[in-house]
């Protein structure tokens, strides 16, 4: 990230260091580390089957199962890639890209089929970016600031459960942006002669980005909004910008861009575009075979939605409130209870504007200015940009902003510590004041996020998850598939791609619209099948013996619905009921 070229803290505060920078440090700081890596491989496998299975976890997979089982893809506005005599997606949407779609696949045929194999590549990819944190935090501030904020990433309780079920936050985005800042970095800092292939990878990975989500294509453009406020703090920390000229100032901006984008050759320049184009492949061919993600994206926002401005505040204060969710883990009710950190959101705003304040005072610790800048103006272009979007983030939307909040915490906590016990030097040990004050920020603020945790896997494992994250369906998918109940009828949309997973696809439920001009289609192909069986989700006040509208038209034509089977929640609340139409 955008460092300034002295590559070490001065030596004053770096021998105030705990432990040190010896070989004793870098084995303690490794330990540390593969701590971390495990611990928050531990917290995501501990029940892993819980919460059941849901409807976008399976979304992506169900192509998978139909690659490896032979059978028939369904392609996206048709399009694909044909070899050997069969269909590959390249994208299952508009919008929705097919990489956890292959990257799973290897997984579903290693374990058979298992929930284990669709939840095990976003906690395998969760422990990587978790080294991953190590990695950025060590080379833009400083091995402990590295280990601290992998170990404060290790716990963290929205990282934790986002990643354990997937879901549409696809939470590898993560690992894919921090792999993005390290390419970036090992290319800046010319360690290797392999400078157009760091490049390159920083561009594959962009790329895979885009081929994961289109959304992704949002978080990049905040990157070039985070270094236009680069510039702009660049200048104002000019002693003489107030006597810069209009065009003394953009010399200046594109000499440091020139800095900071020392390309050597043209073949450089376009390495990352090469390696965006590869990684991208599956967006690009779909969007010039059928252009596709902007017919998609006209036809799910109205024509011309921008933001009003009368909006924006509003628009501010809920991308505010999802990064404050986010930052105390407060998202998942449906685990069974909410249960939070409010300790995270102050300390992070605390150590961010503590740590701002000490990469500019303490001339030691300059060289991090323009990083920490740069973090946090990536955040806030995140949060502005949301703003003008037709839908805001919610907490889910920010997690790509991980591990900033970690890493800006844990460079407060490692720097502020060794700058007050440089200030307290003649009465008390440096080390032990950097031991203490790193304590006294890291011990309350971790314990508080353990406890968090513990509390939301106690209250899983009482509720088995609630709603269309009900262990239910586990039972219900068993149910039918005992019975060879083969092509049930589903009224609500969240039964299709979940049961064709738990059943290997014996089970494949034909979704009934809700509303709409084809339902009254639906219902007749209903009432001609042979003793038709219908899958109903329970909503909140609605009745579930009374699945209107579909009732209505049943009981129009003379049949009747018989309630077969309820299958509850683990306290006994109805979840999923099977229907069959009668004479």
């Amino acid at each position: 990230m955008l460092t300034e070229r002295p590559s070490r803290v001065g030596a004053e505060l770096a021998l105030e260091t705990p432990v040190g920078d010896g070989s004793l440090g870098r084995w303690v700081a490794r330990g540390a580390v593969a701590l971390a890596v495990v611990l928050f491989g531990v917290l995501c496998l501990y029940q892993y089957r819980l919460p059941g299975l849901h409807y976008d976890e399976a979304f992506d997979v169900v192509p998978a199962m139909q690659i490896l089982r032979g059978d028939p893809v369904t392609l996206t506005r048709g399009v694909g890639i044909h070899l050997f005599g069969r269909s590959f997606p390249v994208m299952l949407g508009d919008t929705w890209g097919v990489v956890t779609t292959y990257a799973v696949l290897p997984l579903l045929w290693l374990l058979d089929g298992d929930v284990l194999a669709i939840r095990l590549w976003p906690i395998a990819v969760g422990m990587l970016a978790v080294l991953l944190t190590y990695l950025i935090g060590r080379r833009i501030y400083d091995r402990w600031v590295g280990v601290g904020a992998a170990l404060l990433l290790s716990i963290f309780p929205s990282y934790i459960f986002w990643t354990r079920v997937g879901i549409s936050v696809v939470a590898h985005l993560v690992a894919v942006m921090l792999g993005i800042m390290l390419a970036y970095l090992a290319w800046h800092g010319r360690e290797t002669q392999g400078g157009p292939r760091w490049l390159a990878l920083a561009g594959l990975l962009a790329g895979i980005g885009l081929a994961t989500r289109l959304l992704f294509g949002w978080f990049l453009l905040a990157v070039p909004v985070a270094y236009a406020i680069l510039l702009l703090a660049d200048w104002l920390s000019e002693d003489r910008h107030a006597a810069y000229s209009v065009r003394d100032t953009v010399e200046l901006a594109i000499d440091r861009l020139k800095r900071d984008l020392p390309f050597r050759s043209k073949r450089e320049a376009l390495a990352p575009l090469a390696g965006a184009v590869i990684g991208a492949f599956p967006v690009l061919y779909y969007n010039l075979v059928t252009r596709g993600s902007s017919l998609g994206l006209r036809a799910n926002s109205p024509a011309g939605q921008a933001v009003d401005n009368s909006t924006f505040w509003g628009n501010l204060k809920t991308a505010a409130d999802g990064l404050r969710t986010l930052l105390d883990g407060g998202s998942f009710w449906f685990y069974g209870g909410i249960f939070t950190n409010p300790l995270y959101p102050w300390v992070a705003f605390v150590s961010a504007l503590g740590l701002l304040v000490l990469v500019h005072r303490v001339p030691e610790l300059r060289r991090c200015r323009r990083s920490t800048v740069f973090l946090l103006g990536f955040a806030f272009a995140v949060l502005l940009l949301s703003c003008f979007t037709t839908s805001i983030p919610e907490s889910t939307r920010l997690l790509i902003l991980l591990p900033i909040p970690q890493v800006l915490i844990a460079g407060f906590a490692v720097f502020g510590s060794r700058w007050l016990a440089r200030k307290l030097r003649s009465r008390v040990r440096p080390a032990s004041t950097v031991a203490v004050v790193v304590a006294l920020l890291f011990v309350p603020l971790m314990a508080r996020d353990l406890w968090v945790d513990v509390r939301y896997h106690r209250a899983l494992a009482r509720s088995g998850g609630h709603g269309e994250f009900s262990s239910a369906i586990y039972d219900l998918a068993a149910y039918l598939d005992e019975r060879r109940i083969t092509q049930p009828y589903a009224l609500d949309s969240g039964f299709t791609w979940t049961i064709m997973i738990l059943t290997q696809g014996r089970v494949e439920p034909r979704e009934i619209p809700e509303t709409g001009a084809d339902l009254a289609a639906a219902v007749q192909a209903v009432l001609a099948a042979s003793d038709p069986v219908l899958l109903v989700l329970e909503e909140e006040g609605n009745s579930p013996h009374e699945p209107a509208p579909l009732e209505l038209l049943v009981s129009s034509s003379g049949r009747t619905l018989r309630l077969e089977q309820t299958f509850t929640e683990r306290d006994g609340t109805p979840v999923y009921y099977v229907f069959r139409v009668g004479e």
